[in-house]
C-alpha cells in the first residue's frame, strides 16, 4: 500500500495527472463500443454530444467517450466494476507553469447495485476508507498525498458516483473561483 502513498490515483489505468495530449493520443478508450475516442470541449463534435464548446480563455477542458453512429456522434459508456457507467466526464487544466492541461478529475455516474462490490475493490487497492457523512448522505473516501476517491452510493438511490480527484490542481482550481468571486462582488 506504501506504493500508493505518493502516486495519483488511477482508474483502470487511466492516472491522475496525465496530460491532456497523452489522454487523447495514447489511452486506449475505456468504453463501449469499441471504436469509441475521447471527445473533449475543445472540438467541434462536442456539440453533439451536448457539451459545450470550449474558448481559449477556458481553464477548466471537459472530455467525454464518444463513437460515431450514421446519425453522428454518440456519447459512449464507460465500463465501470465491469458494467455499463451511465454518464461520465474527465476534466483537464492546466495549472501555472504547466505546458498541457493535465487530468484532475474524472467523474462516473454507474448502477448503485455495483456500489458496495467497487468500494470492496478500492479497498482490497487501498485500504480503508474514510465515511463522511453530510445532509444525510454517506461518502467514502479514499485518500493520499497527491489524490482522493469520493464514492457516493446511497440507499435506496438508483445510481452512485464515484469521483477522481488530484489535489493540487482541484486546489488551485478552488483558489481561482474564490478570486473570481470576490474579484465579481467588488465590481458589483
Amino acid at each position: 500500500m506504501l506504493a500508493f502513498a505518493q502516486k495519483p490515483y488511477a482508474f483502470r489505468g487511466l492516472p491522475l495527472g496525465i496530460s491532456l495530449d497523452e489522454f487523447r493520443h495514447q489511452t486506449p478508450a475505456l468504453a463501449i463500443p469499441d471504436g469509441s475516442v475521447a471527445v473533449c470541449e475543445t472540438d467541434a463534435e462536442a456539440a453533439s454530444l451536448g457539451m459545450n464548446v470550449a474558448v481559449g480563455s477556458n481553464v477548466s477542458i471537459a472530455c467525454k467517450w464518444a463513437h460515431r453512429t450514421q446519425a453522428g456522434w454518440q456519447a459512449s459508456q464507460a465500463i465501470v466494476d465491469c458494467a455499463p457507467s451511465f454518464d461520465h466526464v474527465m476534466r483537464f487544466a492546466a495549472m501555472p507553469g504547466e505546458s498541457s492541461p493535465r487530468l484532475y478529475r474524472m467523474s462516473f455516474v454507474f448502477d448503485s447495485r455495483l456500489a458496495r462490490d467497487f468500494a470492496d475493490a478500492l479497498a482490497a487497492r487501498y485500504g480503508a476508507a474514510r465515511v463522511q457523512r453530510k445532509h444525510g448522505y454517506a461518502s467514502r473516501i479514499w485518500e493520499n498525498a497527491t489524490s482522493s476517491i469520493t464514492l457516493e452510493a446511497n440507499e435506496g438511490a438508483a445510481t452512485a458516483r464515484v469521483i477522481y480527484r488530484l489535489k493540487d490542481h482541484e486546489a488551485w482550481l478552488a483558489h481561482l473561483n474564490e478570486q473570481w468571486r470576490v474579484a465579481a462582488a467588488m465590481g458589483e
